[in-house]
């Protein structure tokens, strides 16, 4: 999700107004009008990151995949995804304390983020049984 940093209003993708027909949305805020298309930029290269972070985590290349991550996080630290992909990676790396962390914090972004819930969960199962 992005947020206009001028007026607050959640970004919704328009098309341009003088031609209707044209496939690329509006990179300006439908409130204000202030241009997002920097802060769009952003929000892409982060999505890049994260996905090339899921790529490399599949291959088992971990620690890489932590890195390209942490990019995605720096770029837009307020996504929950980055953070429960990032506690993903700290646990497979065998430290829980700071997946656990990063778990945290993807639900204090999104409560109702499943990945760092059910990750928590398991943990705390975990946990009990030892």
């Amino acid at each position: 999700m992005i947020k206009c940093p001028v007026c607050g209003v959640v970004y919704r993708p328009t098309r341009g107004v003088e031609n209707k027909s044209s496939p690329q949305p509006s990179p300006t805020c439908r409130r204000c009008k202030a241009d997002l298309s920097d802060l769009l930029r952003l929000h892409n290269y982060a999505i890049w990151y994260h996905k090339q972070a899921l790529q490399l985590m599949s291959q088992k290349l971990y620690l890489e995949a932590a890195v390209s991550n942490n990019q995605a996080i720096a770029l837009n630290y307020s996504n929950a995804d980055f953070h429960a992909l990032a506690g993903k990676l700290w646990a497979l790396q065998g430290n829980f304390a700071k997946a656990i962390a990063s778990w945290q914090q993807a639900l204090k972004f999104d409560s109702q983020n499943t990945i760092a819930d059910n990750c928590l969960q398991m943990i705390n199962v975990i946990a009990k049984n030892l």
